[in-house]
């Protein structure tokens, strides 16, 4: 495959060599042999002590500034240019250049990240840095920050770092998969310089409206040499390719982002920087998720088919410093940073309420068949009647009648879910790498606190809208007819971390280096909950508020070595601890013994090698590894709607193999290609914690007081974990008279097919048809590989000082399928009308469709 990849001139991107030897110059950027480091922009010292070639990247993901290719683990480090060639211009499209990565985007916004297919709900399981920064997602009710981790743009970037492996001595929790690492240009104090790039697109689906978006920079030195400042703004407007017939709505997943970042860089000294950060991003649009399954059945591609409208918020605010102060022996650095963000979205739960009321039918356009048993076998009519006969509940008659009276009243229900998330962070660490002994040791603290309320609430069957924030309940009662609140509950969740950590490299000789690191920590979460009205058809009691807490404390441990045959070819092993906090449960009902989960965490094991030939035409780095997975965080659902996590009976192991490497076989030509092959098992059989049972599968409407969840067994393969990534990308350019030139490029992205949930011979039996007669059984939980294709080809004057490009993205337009929800196994899934019956469909979740457009760029200083 990589032989054909090579021959049709589609391989990915240089992760470890920016530019070709001397004379083989692509897109204006060259290199030649040289023994001093190419600058940095980021703070950091320069490499000591180690021979760099320009062209090489410099990085600080050790925390001290290394060549990347004399920097011993698994690293993929990707400057704007290459960003730029590709249309990557968000981050999350960084699974298009490195192998192993995998980002997922979330139908309720944010992302998860996975390398290395570790893949679980929870805390992160890849640390994200905006520059020193930590960013996470927010918890939700569910507590997966993992899967809303913020999308952030790359813009003006000076590179963008993959570290893959646990990185949990340097970097600490959430970061047992690896860590990436969104280093932004900095100010430049001796020169003037700016940037402005505009794109109009037109995206397969939108039927015919056009998306644009603009970007501009400029840098200004304020006092020479002393303080400089470095200005960045963008607006994106979204066409939208999603539409939903029920509501008879275009383009619903439209979108309009804008903000801007400001850096400012202070230099009293010579030894002395200071960099000051603010940053501002927004982003409204709404679930793009859409009915798959009607396409299936011939309907039409892009549907989503929801009774109410699903519209979403993001916005970041984030402040930070970092001050490095050289002292000579060491340099000192000390970080601190406030981060705002605040993520709103909406979701349909008709399904779920409307299946109990006997106008059912009639309030959801015939979609979930009206109710015709007893109103006493309603789930939650016991806690209905007490409340109503404290006095509480008023309007209706304290009986089934008058239960049923409140259930019809809820009409379409639709879940609106504010979260804020704010975190402060603080690092102090002091790092020498001037001779044989290297060594950094430090000290980290952060405060975390999540807020989210859920709010169920009435919508208009007839546009689709929310009425939030009408009709709540007073806390003098609820009023049937009056009040319209199914539910509103808050969590207030607060993580506090602290740790020591220290790594030292010791250079026995000019060839061998041994590496030993640890990290002491500490981390302790408290969760405050409340339901404010409680949901009568769930059953849940209102409460006040209470609080649960947790704690652990422990140690992560690193060792490694390596071995430099010659400055061409280095060997090195590594063994490396990294682990996740625990956390506090909310699902209404689930019972207190299982309130509670604790960390989970990896130990992995790395062999590889970094190597170039033939004078850096060829760049070849490879790699092995075992990751041993314990205590793993699995999520389930108790009464089938309320999501928890628990810890997973069974260990799991994970191995494979990554190569990267770049090739520059003739002048103005250069080939890129890398990839991985990973194999992710369970080494056990999973369950849940004693006292809950599963619920049956299929699951049965209306049982209560169990759990769903896709419990594995040995030897299941963890979901959402392609065997195959595959990148690749070729770059050729063409000089013309006046400085003019003409620069191609194409680029391939592939992952393998993955599963969406364990025990896949069960479910598959368990669900053998498809909705409507589509494919059913293995079909419905395997999500098939797909590669996407991109091609770029532009006139460029001067380097890059103006261009004007064409490209597409994703040529082909394949249906990239990320995630697939099974409506027949949903307590949730709106139902569907085809061909007189009602069936469950499935909403899927898909990469990016086709994009055509046209882009102009330019640069002055």
């Amino acid at each position: 495959m990589g032989v054909s990849l090579l021959a049709a001139s589609t391989a990915l991107h240089a992760q470890n060599v920016e530019a070709p030897p001397q004379g083989a110059s692509i897109g204006g950027i060259g290199s030649t042999p040289t023994t001093e480091a190419p600058p940095s922009t980021d703070g950091t010292a320069t490499p000591q002590g180690e021979v760099v070639q320009q062209g090489d990247i410099v990085v600080t993901a050790l925390k001290r500034a290394t060549s990347i290719q004399q920097t011993p683990i698994s690293i993929s480090a990707v400057t704007s240019d290459s960003l730029a060639r590709q249309n990557i211009t968000d981050s999350n499209a960084l699974g298009r250049v490195a192998p192993s990565l995998v980002i997922n985007e979330g139908s309720n916004g944010g992302s998860r990240v996975i390398i290395r297919n570790l893949y679980a709900t929870g805390e992160p399981l890849v640390g994200l840095y905006y520059d020193e920064v930590p960013l996470s997602g927010t918890g939700g009710v569910s507590n997966d920050a993992g899967g809303t981790l913020p999308g952030l743009r790359l813009f003006d970037v000076e590179r963008a770092e993959v570290l893959r492996g646990p990185q949990g001595t340097l970097y600490g929790a959430s970061s047992m998969g690896g860590t990436i690492r969104i280093i932004f240009a900095k100010p430049k104090m001796d020169r003037y310089e700016g940037a402005v790039d505009g794109q109009i697109t037109s995206t397969d689906g939108a039927g015919g409206k056009l998306g644009y978006q603009g970007n501009a920079m400029i840098n200004i030195p304020i006092i020479e040499e002393k303080i400089a400042a470095r200005v960045v703004g963008f607006y994106e407007k979204g066409s939208g390719n999603v539409d939903n017939s029920l509501l008879g709505l275009k383009n619903i997943n439209k979108s309009e982002s804008y903000g801007g970042r400001l850096t400012v860089r202070l230099k009293p000294t010579e030894d002395i920087t200071l960099d000051l950060l603010g940053v501002y991003q927004n982003r409204d649009g709404a679930r793009g998720d859409w009915n798959y399954t009607n396409r299936q059945l011939g309907g039409k591609r892009y549907d989503q088919q929801v009774l109410i409208q699903q519209p979403q918020t993001d916005e970041l605010k984030l402040f930070g410093a970092t001050l490095n102060w050289d002292f000579g022996f060491a340099t000192l650095t000390a970080t601190g940073s406030y981060s705002k963000r605040l993520l709103e979205y909406s979701f349909d739960y008709t399904n779920f309420f409307s299946r109990y009321q006997t106008n059912g039918a009639a309030q959801t356009r015939g979609l979930v068949p009206s109710y015709t048993g007893a109103a006493t076998a309603i789930p939650g009519y016991a806690r209905f009647l007490s409340d109503c006969t404290s006095g509480y509940v008023t309007g209706t008659t304290c009986n089934g009648a008058g239960y049923q009276t409140y259930v019809n009243s809820l009409g379409v229900q639709s879940t609106f879910q504010p979260q804020t998330s704010e975190t402060t962070t603080e690092e102090i660490r002091l790092a020498d790498d001037a001779h044989a002994l290297k060594w950094t040791v430090g000290f980290y603290h952060s405060n975390r606190k999540n807020f989210t309320e859920s709010i169920l609430e009435r919508a208009d069957p007839v546009t689709g809208l929310q009425n939030y924030p009408n009709a709540f309940a007073t806390p003098a009662g609820f009023v049937v007819g009056v009040n319209t609140t199914g539910l509103d509950r808050t969590i207030d969740d607060r993580l506090e971390q602290i740790a020591g950590f220290a790594e030292l490299t010791y250079d026995i000789s000019d060839a061998l280096s041994v590496t030993a690191g640890g990290r002491y920590f500490k981390y302790m979460k408290d969760t405050t909950a409340a339901v404010l009205v409680p949901s009568y058809i769930a059953g849940n009691a209102r409460q006040g508020e209470i609080t649960q807490s947790g704690d652990e404390n422990g140690t992560l441990l690193k060792f490694g070595a390596n071995y430099k045959f010659n400055r061409d070819f280095m060997l090195y092993a590594t063994a490396a601890q990294g682990y996740r906090p625990g956390g506090v449960n909310q699902a209404l009902g689930l019972p207190s013994y299982a309130s509670t989960y604790t960390s989970d965490e990896v130990w992995a094991y790395e062999v590889g090698v970094k190597t170039s030939w033939f004078d850096r035409k060829v760049v070849v780095n490879f790699d092995v590894f075992q990751m041993d997975w314990d205590d793993m965080q699995i999520s389930a659902s108790f009464n089938n709607a309320f999501g928890f996590i628990t810890n997973s009976s069974s260990p799991a192991r994970i191995r494979g193999a990554e190569l990267d490497t770049s090739f520059y076989p003739v002048d103005r030509l250069a080939l890129r290609l890398s990839g991985s092959y990973i194999d992710a098992k369970l080494r056990g059989d999973q369950g849940l914690p004693a006292g809950i049972t599963q619920c049956p599968i299929p699951f049965v409407p209306g049982t209560t007081g169990c759990a769903t969840v896709a419990a594995g067994r040995d030897g299941d393969t963890i979901p959402y974990s392609p065997k195959w990534t595959i990148q690749g990308s070729a770059d050729y350019s063409t000089p013309l008279a006046n400085d003019l030139q003409v620069i191609y490029h194409a680029d391939l992205a592939y992952r393998s097919k993955s599963l969406t949930t364990y025990d896949l011979p069960r479910y598959a039996a368990a669900y053998p048809n498809g909705p409507g007669g589509t494919p059913g059984g293995e079909a419905l939980y395997t999500l098939p590989g797909f590669a996407t294709v991109g091609l770029r080809v532009g006139l460029e004057k001067d380097e890059g000082r103006w261009g004007i490009y064409l490209f597409a993205n994703n040529v082909f337009n394949k249906l990239g399928l990320t995630n697939l929800t099974n409506g027949q196994a949903s307590a949730t899934q709106l139902s569907q009308r085809y061909n007189g019956a009602l069936i469950r469909p499935n909403f899927a979740q898909f990469a990016p469709p086709r994009v055509i457009g046209i882009q102009a760029t330019a640069r002055f200083r």
